[in-house]
């Protein structure tokens, strides 16, 4: 039987490290999913993951055991990302280029021909989220690839409840500007 997250936070305060290891072995995949949404870069990713983790382990002596332990990670995932999004931005790294017709018109990738070609939906959905602007693009994903509710998003991102029901309304408004010409062409040539 799995311990519960408080006994292995009380433990891994203590100096446990099985304890901590029993922590990342439960979240680091979330934690993963999450950075990659985030930034479409699986080895930058795993990066961030590795940072948020360490992160983790360093302020553990200083979390407050009344406070939930997933929304805390969440917020230190989503800083942490936000962090190495802003890096990559002021270095002038590539960053994946938000859609609009332009682009994807211009873009072969996302051609009539190559869309009804692809294999995965999956993967253009996750590009479309991967070009959505940084404050939807988290509330989408916290939303709907980690399953948090509002509130839980709210406490995450530190905003107010109804900032987080805007970005969300609003980061899926620009979702179905992306994917529904992907997809309705897609549907046309099967």
């Amino acid at each position: 039987m799995a311990r519960p997250d408080a006994e292995l936070i009380i433990l891994s305060q203590q100096g446990d490290e099985t304890a901590f290891a029993e922590l990342v072995d439960r979240y680091q995949n979330k934690v993963y999913t999450m950075a990659v949404r985030l930034l479409g870069d699986r080895e930058e990713g795993r990066d961030v993951a590795q940072e948020v983790l360490l992160r983790v382990y360093r302020a553990l002596p200083s979390y407050r055991k009344d406070a939930d332990f997933l929304p805390w990670l969440y917020t230190i995932t989503a800083n942490t990302t936000r962090d190495c999004w802003r890096r990559r931005k002021r270095e002038g790294e590539a960053i994946p280029i938000p859609f609009d017709e332009t682009t994807v018109a211009a873009d072969q990738r996302f051609s009539p021909e190559s869309i009804s070609e692809a294999k995965d939906i999956k993967q253009i959905v996750e590009e479309a989220v991967a070009s959505l602007p940084w404050e939807y693009r988290t509330a989408i994903v916290l939303r709907h690839f980690q399953d948090l509710s509002y509130k839980e998003i709210a406490s995450t991102l530190e905003l107010p409840l109804n900032t987080v029901k805007t970005r969300i309304r609003r980061g899926r408004l620009m979702l179905r500007e992306i994917l529904d010409p992907l997809l309705e062409q897609r549907s046309d040539d099967r």
